[in-house]
């Protein structure tokens, strides 16, 4: 298991050695489970996280319809159907618009309080939409600590200095493109 990024709007290309978790991919940066958890507690300690509530991601409501054709719809709606696929009720094509349109509301919204961004959307891979307003946060927080972050947490948990420092501009930089391109999805 990991966690994929993926901006919004895909910038022009990806450096490798500016953006080292890319594999060379515009708009992409993956952790696994180790490297989010690492980065989370960078995160903590350049203050840009805050550990408010996460907005409830919300159950499928299925009003007496068959899960599978409410999944079937979804498909359709994303253009994911194949193409030997049924084609979906209307009841079943309102509750896939009901429930993608609630999912949308919940993982979109600004988790900004006092100018920290909620770790929820960093502790699961459920589609968070980071902000632009968020990725520069992100972004500012990273650069101003990273020389403490790579010196004094980093070494503690293992990875050297300048690897850790290397880590934290690379998210940085990450953070700063996606400011421009509509902010990033955390799968």
């Amino acid at each position: 298991m990991g966690y994929d990024l993926q901006m919004v709007r895909t910038p022009p290309a990806a450096d490798e050695k500016e953006l080292p978790n890319s594999s060379g991919i515009a708009g992409y940066y993956r952790f696994n489970v180790w490297g989010m958890r690492m980065t989370v507690g960078a995160l903590e300690w350049a203050d840009a996280i805050h550990y408010g509530p996460a907005p409830e991601i919300p159950e499928l409501e299925l009003d007496g319809l068959e899960e599978d054709g409410v999944f079937a719809a979804m498909e359709a709606l994303r253009g994911e159907a194949p193409a030997d696929a049924p084609n979906p009720s209307q009841a079943e094509l309102a509750a896939a618009r009901a429930y993608l349109q609630a999912h949308e509301d919940a993982v979109s919204s600004s988790s900004l309080t006092d100018g920290r961004v909620g770790a929820f959307k960093f502790q699961s891979n459920d589609g968070w939409l980071v902000t632009p307003e968020e990725c520069a946060v992100l972004a500012r927080k990273l650069r101003e600590h990273a020389d403490l972050i790579a010196r004094d947490y980093f070494p503690d948990a293992d990875v050297s200095r300048e690897d850790g420092h290397e880590w934290i501009l690379g998210f940085a930089r990450y953070n700063e493109i996606a400011a421009e391109h509509g902010g990033y999805r955390v799968r």
